[in-house]
C-alpha cells in the first residue's frame, strides 16, 4: 500500500503522472549521438587521451543501447563521463531535436485533461523546463532528479508531491531496473508502471517477468487519463 495521505484525502489530490526523460521524452539515438560528437570534439581539443575517450563513448552507447551493467549502478557515472566537458564549457543540450511525438502528445493530453505531468530523471536537466514547456505549449516545471534504482527516491519523492497537493499514481520508463524500484516501493497499481520499449533491449516476457505488466511501443496506446482511477 501507499504511505498514509496525512490530513489530505485522495479527492483532493490532482493525479501526477510521471515520465523518465532519456528514452521516453527524448530519442536517445538521437541526443546521445549529438553527445557523443561533441564530447569527441571537446576532448580532443584538451587532448584527453583517446584510449579514455573511446571507453567513455563505448560505456555510453552502451547505455544507450540499453546494457544491464550500464543501466544499473554505473549509471551515473557513465553519464557525468559523457557530459563533462559540454557542462565545463556551460553548454547545454537542445532537446527539442529529439522530443518523441508520442511522448508530447499524451502529455499534452494530460495537462489539458487537468492532471499533471512530472519529469523525473536520473540527472539534473539544465535547458529542459523551457525547451518542454514551448514544444508541450503548457508549463512543464515539475522536473525531479534523484537515483531512481532505489526505491527510496520514489518514497521521498511521493511524501514531497503529496505535501504539494500531488496524487502521484504512474511512472513511464524505458529501463527495467527503475520500474523495478518503483514496483518495490509499494506506491503504484501494477497496472501504472509502463514499459515504453525503446531500443528493443527487453521483451515482453522479460519485462513482465519483473513484475512489470504494461508494455508498449508507443505511449498513445496507454490510456493515461483512465489510470486516474486505479
Amino acid at each position: 500500500m501507499a504511505p498514509h495521505l496525512e490530513t489530505m484525502t485522495v479527492s483532493t489530490l490532482q493525479t501526477l503522472h510521471s515520465f523518465d526523460l532519456w528514452g521516453v521524452i527524448v530519442d536517445q539515438n538521437i541526443l546521445g549521438q549529438k553527445k557523443i560528437e561533441r564530447y569527441r570534439a571537446l576532448s580532443t581539443q584538451q587532448q584527453v587521451p583517446k584510449e579514455t575517450i573511446e571507453r567513455v563513448v563505448r560505456e555510453y552507447r552502451d547505455l544507450l543501447d540499453g546494457a544491464a551493467y550500464a543501466v544499473g549502478s554505473r549509471k551515473s557515472e557513465i553519464i557525468d563521463a559523457i557530459d563533462a566537458p559540454a557542462f565545463a564549457n556551460n553548454l547545454l543540450p537542445d532537446y527539442t531535436t529529439a522530443f518523441f511525438s508520442d511522448a508530447i502528445i499524451v502529455m499534452r493530453e494530460i495537462i489539458e485533461a487537468g492532471e499533471k505531468v512530472m519529469v523525473f530523471t536520473s540527472k539534473p536537466a539544465e535547458g529542459l523546463e523551457t525547451q518542454l514547456s514551448s514544444c508541450l505549449g503548457h508549463r512543464v516545471d515539475n522536473i525531479r532528479f534523484a537515483d531512481k534504482n532505489d526505491s527510496v527516491a520514489f518514497l521521498d519523492l511521493f511524501t514531497l508531491q503529496q505535501r504539494f497537493g500531488m496524487r502521484w499514481i504512474s511512472h513511464t520508463a524505458d529501463e527495467l531496473p527503475e520500474l523495478i524500484a518503483a514496483k518495490n516501493s509499494n506506491l503504484f497499481h501494477p497496472s501504472a508502471l509502463i514499459y515504453v520499449n525503446r531500443n528493443g533491449s527487453n521483451s515482453v516476457n522479460d519485462v513482465q517477468n519483473k513484475g512489470i505488466c504494461r508494455y508498449t511501443n508507443d505511449l498513445r496506446d496507454i490510456e493515461y487519463l483512465s489510470l486516474s482511477t486505479l
